[in-house]
């Protein structure tokens, strides 16, 4: 007879219950830690990823289908307590008696971390993620059997590679990224889940209808509109659609959008949410752990880009409406979204944004991100409790509990988001590790120098499609964490500056989402939209190409990022970037104020291209011919008009 606790289904003790339990402490802990600070920063991020391990694996051996697997699993699970439990207690030991090279028992119980890091992670994410951990292995302990070159090196030692990855000197899966998880990452994964919970993703969907629904082409700009809020929260693109798209992609196609082209959008503007602030997709944290600058800093200089990113991308949907003919009908409200009114909407949902004010204000304020998204958390379990409360006030106790079963989802789905997260940082932990040690990062970077040979734009070219590779299949923060070692570091050796480098490669990091041949975000979509892959991820990439101009902008012109000129300077080149993309819009599109013929199309694109390049003359040029042609087809418009 099968245990209960290997079994998903029945009792008390089974895995959804152990999950639950496992989640809730360890949601616990972590609030514990930001306002106590109850253990040193080593011991905590081993626990975070010890509890994370369990998590994993209880949640595993409960949907596991066999009882093979399901042991399996619960092995993993009893190796993961073993593991960190070890840590946990050796801490001193390994902090300050491994002078000369880890014991045995070291090597051993880090061998294991690793291992089952790896498993988790395959468990979770597929096999991407554990293959490039692995792949980080072998390079740094066969290295120094390849050919003299690049990819050379000394060779690591079973013990140097072990220490590398995991302890004694607590990196690698125990490194930096694990503990930028633990103390940052995690706690505001448990805000997005607390938020959806307690009916987040509803309110957004009714703000954007609010603001987008009537409008020609509505459903598409809401789409746009609610994926660019859920991405100011949310940690994943595919989470992002499958919270949205659900809803989004089909109203698109009741209202006469193709169906590629529905998903097309979903995927675009779910990919934007991952550059998005206050969170983007998690990367802001990742980008403060990695560079040193403020957070601050960061999320002061992904704002405008990011305006500028759905700018163009409502434009580009409105334009395919008005092309088209689809999305609202001139004086037929069968297409039209029907918003909640106003006031319905804040009754329902007023105190979430509340808890979003909370969150941002202590951002804006410099206090620790952990703590504003702590406080957030806070925020939102009391002001649920009492708005639930008050909404059934003739029965406040019902209300109260109908509001903890919320509270309580959204703790364990936030705690299980986290749990993954965690795995994905530390998996990706060894690979950095193991490339920094045997300099492998430093080498790539002077070998893309070489080959740019002093050409920034070159340069620029080559870091671009190298992000978009390296970047293919994984998630947001992996993706990132890969360019950030691999391609930055040549953008600053050519003179740029920690912020327009970093920002450059995560655009092109997040882009990989959207490229063939893997193209996860248009994936998922066409699923969604029952639509071919091919064809979405296609019109993915011709909606979004105005955003791949986006990262060679803000470097061009670095006030978009706020890193350099008067007030004066900035606003004027944010106006000269929106007439830019608004003609590169047309031109993909072959949409303006009238229909646009292909010679008037391709003006268009060069003029912007010589817009958005550096130089005074290139500006004025370009700008004068958009704004001629812009003029020339309103007159047409006009007439046209006049004429019926």
């Amino acid at each position: 007879m099968t245990p209960k606790l290997l079994d998903g289904r029945r009792g008390y003790l089974n895995a959804a219950n152990l999950v639950l339990l496992l989640t809730l402490v360890m949601v616990a802990t972590h609030l514990l830690q930001v306002f106590q600070y109850f253990l040193p920063s080593g011991q905590f991020k081993t626990l975070h990823l010890g509890l994370a391990l369990l998590v994993i694996f209880a949640s595993a051996a409960g949907h596991a289908g066999h009882l093979a697997s399901r042991l399996a699993y619960v092995a993993c699970f009893a190796l993961s307590a073993y593991a960190a439990g070890y840590i946990l207690m050796e801490y001193q030991g390994l902090i300050s008696d491994r002078v000369f090279g880890p014991e045995p028992k070291d090597v051993v119980v880090g061998s294991l971390l690793v291992g089952i890091c790896l498993i988790a992670a395959w468990q979770q994410w597929g096999l991407t993620i554990p293959l490039i951990g692995v792949l980080g292995l072998l390079y740094g302990y066969y290295g120094n059997s390849l050919p003299t070159g690049l990819l050379h090196h000394s060779g690591m030692g079973l013990e140097r590679l072990v220490s590398y990855a995991s302890i004694p000197n607590f990196q690698g899966v125990l490194g930096s990224l694990t503990e930028l998880s633990a103390g940052t990452i995690f706690i505001f994964m448990v805000f997005a889940g607390l938020l959806k919970s307690t009916g987040g993703i509803d309110f957004i969907m009714g703000f954007a209808t609010k603001l987008a629904g009537n409008s020609r082409g509505g459903q598409a700009k809401i789409a746009v509109l609610a994926s660019a809020f859920m991405g100011m929260i949310s940690g994943s693109t595919v989470a992002n659609i499958a919270s949205t798209g659900t809803m989004t992609i089909p109203t698109m196609k009741r209202t006469g959008f193709k169906a590629p082209f529905a998903g097309a959008v979903e995927a675009v503007s779910s990919t934007g949410g991952q550059m998005t602030p206050p969170v983007m997709g998690l990367t802001a944290f990742l980008m403060v752990g990695v560079t040193g600058l403020g957070y601050d800093q960061v999320i002061l200089a992904a704002a405008i880009p990011a305006g500028l990113y759905y700018f163009y991308l409502i434009l580009a949907v409105h334009l395919q409406a008005v092309r088209d003919g689809v999305g609202l009908q001139a004086g037929n409200t069968a297409t039209q979204a029907q918003p909640l009114p106003a006031k319905v909407l804040m009754a329902r949902y007023g105190h979430l944004l509340i808890a979003i004010g909370v969150l941002v204000f202590l951002l804006i304020s410099r206090m620790p991100p952990s703590y504003a998204a702590a406080y957030g958390c806070l925020a939102i379990i009391v002001l649920e409790l009492f708005s639930s409360a008050a909404r059934q006030y003739r029965q406040p106790l019902q209300g109260l509990v109908a509001a903890g079963k919320r509270l309580i989802d959204g703790l364990r789905e936030g705690g299980f988001s986290g749990a993954t997260i965690a795995v994905i940082v530390a998996v990706i932990g060894i690979f950095v590790e193991v490339l920094t040690a045997t300099g492998f990062a430093q080498k790539l970077s002077y070998l893309m120098l070489g080959i740019a040979d002093g050409s920034l734009g070159v340069l620029l070219l080559i870091a671009a499609l190298a992000c978009l590779i390296f970047g293919l299949g994984l998630p947001t923060s992996a993706a990132y964490i890969l360019v950030a070692l691999l391609t930055a570091p040549a953008l600053i050796d050519m003179g740029l500056s920690m912020m327009a480098a970093h920002m450059f490669v995560l655009y092109f990091a997040i882009f990989s989402a959207l490229t063939p041949p893997v193209a996860v975000a248009s994936l998922i979509a066409a699923r969604i939209a029952e639509a071919p892959y091919f064809a979405t991820a296609m019109q993915a990439v011709k909606i979004g190409l105005p955003g791949f101009f986006l990262p060679f902008l803000f470097v061009a012109r670095p006030e978009l990022l706020l890193l350099e000129g008067t007030l004066l300077d900035q606003i004027s080149v944010v106006a000269i970037s929106l007439l830019a993309l608004a003609a590169l819009n047309v031109a993909m599109v072959g949409q303006g104020f009238v229909r646009t013929t292909w010679p008037v199309r391709l003006i268009l694109l060069f003029a912007a291209t010589l817009t958005l390049m550096p130089g005074v003359l290139g500006t004025l040029v370009g700008c004068s011919a958009i704004v001629v042609i812009f003029a020339m087809q309103r007159g047409l418009k006009n007439r046209h008009v006049l004429a019926s």
